[in-house]
């Protein structure tokens, strides 16, 4: 296509935000999809990113000079993600300060708005009694999806794979036979009772006796929900995950444009709680145990290096960053964080001029295929109908190789990924391309933790320990699926111990 000859309407307007990319300690990023044809080159591109210059001053061990203490607070919280947001909920009636090196909290549950249209950038929805009376509490209103996923199976669309679409998939017969047998395996482990036995396993030796495209489907499902394939990803991660999976749990639900509505909601009762309780764009660069049951905390916004005190510090980043802010961390703890792995992450929302598909609320792609699945933003509002011709977003997740992190930071190279999802979807959905009249890109160097064999029964468990009065939220503390679920249990357990401690320090 001439790109002299397009006419305005026709540009694809893209937006490249970027989140946890400025705080990639490791190695780098994503390699090229093949297949995929890429159209007409995106035009007015705009890009927000953040800074990594602190973060890899910090990771470098430069020596930053820390003033002596000028406030102390009951509690503090590092970290404004969804484990930050519920602990600082939880501790809303004490006086404390949550402290987060972005612009805005909400981490990976954030969400925006595009011609009134809130779409996600992250988190999608959610499966949780605890969160369900949460979100209800803080004057949420409960979406239920009421969908099964649907898949797209050798180019054809396939409703409701998980129900009655595994017995209707363009597979042969066997293969066909070889999910159905799967899924019936799966619900019949009692994981709870196998949960160490399977967590030393890899899915991938699950997975053995079955069809390799029932492997193919999970090694794209997986990086999307637990941040790894099948050969990086706990057994007990995979068969656990056919109970909720995909829609298979019916209680599953969201908000219009994704869990960051819950973030939203949670800073402002935070907010309303007391006056100045959240600070963003203040980044931590130590934490320290202190004689008298003190902890200190030294941070930097607009420029000038502060220093605080607390009885107790709830850690609320994830550990790839905590092991480099705690001074003198035990040795074994500091190595069990240094062996967590992060997977990096585009989420591309795909903003057109009218429907372009609506027939489920997610689908999902087997392996190959860059885009992993993809959700109707709007869903939950026109699920029974609404206006084909209405604006609509489609939200597109695009999981990455560890291995290939680097390339993400590169605004022409995300560019190209934003053309290749636009494009994949045009194949899917003749039309599509034409009707495209802006992406917007979500960029995460560490978007979520690799739920691998062993995270869950030998590097949790010290991940997790307190150090002083020092403690740690974050799912990563769990080590099981990264998810707002597992987010706020830690952080209630976590509030739930800095309590205990402020109690104590008054004694």
């Amino acid at each position: 296509m001439n790109m002299k000859k397009i006419p305005r309407r026709d540009f694809i307007k893209t937006i490249i935000s970027s989140a946890a990319i400025t705080c990639a300690f490791p190695e780098y990023f994503i390699s090229e999809s093949a297949g995929f044809f890429v159209g007409s080159a995106i035009s007015d591109l705009r890009i927000t990113s953040e800074s990594n210059t602190l973060c890899h001053r910090l990771r470098d061990g430069e020596a930053f000079r820390f003033p002596p203490p000028s406030k102390h607070y009951e509690a503090i919280i590092v970290g404004g993600g969804p484990s930050g947001l519920v602990a600082g909920y939880t501790l809303r009636n004490k006086n404390f300060l949550l402290l987060e090196k972005e612009p805005r909290v909400g981490g990976n549950a954030i969400s925006e708005k595009w011609e009134d249209i809130w779409y996600s950038t992250g988190a999608a929805w959610i499966s949780s009694p605890l969160l369900e009376a949460l979100f209800q509490e803080i004057g949420l209103k409960i979406y239920r999806i009421d969908s099964l996923d649907a898949a797209i199976i050798n180019g054809k669309l396939v409703p409701e794979f998980w129900g009655e679409g595994m017995h209707k998939a363009p597979y042969p017969e066997s293969v066909r036979k070889s999910f159905i047998q799967f899924k019936r395996d799966m619900l019949a482990i009692d994981v709870e009772a196998n949960e160490k036995k399977l967590d030393q396993m890899t899915f991938a030796e699950l997975l053995k006796p079955y069809a390799p495209e029932v492997k193919r489907w999970f090694d794209n499902y997986g990086p999307n929900d637990w941040g790894g394939d099948t050969e990086n990803t706990s057994a007990y991660i995979g068969a656990e995950s056919l109970r909720w999976a995909a829609g298979l749990d019916p209680s599953r639900f969201t908000f219009p444009g994704g869990l960051g509505r819950a973030s939203e909601a949670l800073r402002h009762k935070i907010e309303v709680a007391g006056d100045q309780r959240i600070l963003t764009e203040a980044t931590v660069l130590r934490v320290a145990n202190q004689s008298g049951g003190k902890v200190e905390v030294s941070y930097i916004c607009k420029g000038e290096i502060i220093t605080v005190t607390s009885s107790a510090v709830i850690v609320a980043a994830p550990k790839f960053i905590a092991r480099h802010l705690i001074k003198d961390l035990p040795d074994a703890q500091a190595r069990a964080m240094g062996r967590m792995r992060y997977v990096p992450y585009l989420v591309v929302n795909v903003c057109t001029s009218e429907v372009i598909y609506d027939r489920s609320y997610d689908t999902d792609i087997p392996a190959p295929s860059l885009i992993v699945d993809f959700n109707v933003a709007d869903w939950v509002i026109y699920r029974d109908g609404g206006d084909p011709k209405r604006k609509h977003v489609l939200t597109c997740y695009v999981p990455l190789p560890e291995a290939k992190r680097a390339l993400i930071q590169s605004d022409d190279y995300v560019r190209k990924i934003g053309q290749k999802v636009v494009d994949q979807l045009d194949g899917w959905f003749p039309g599509a391309r034409k009707k495209t009249l802006e992406v917007r890109i979500y960029r995460r160097g560490h978007a979520m933790h690799v739920s691998a064999s062993g995270v869950l029964t030998k590097l949790a468990p010290l991940l997790a320990r307190p150090f002083g009065h020092i403690l740690f939220a974050n799912t990563d503390s769990l080590g099981g699926v990264s998810d707002f679920e597992s987010a706020a249990v830690a952080a209630q357990k976590a509030a739930k111990a800095a309590e205990a401690l402020i109690v104590k320090s008054k004694r």
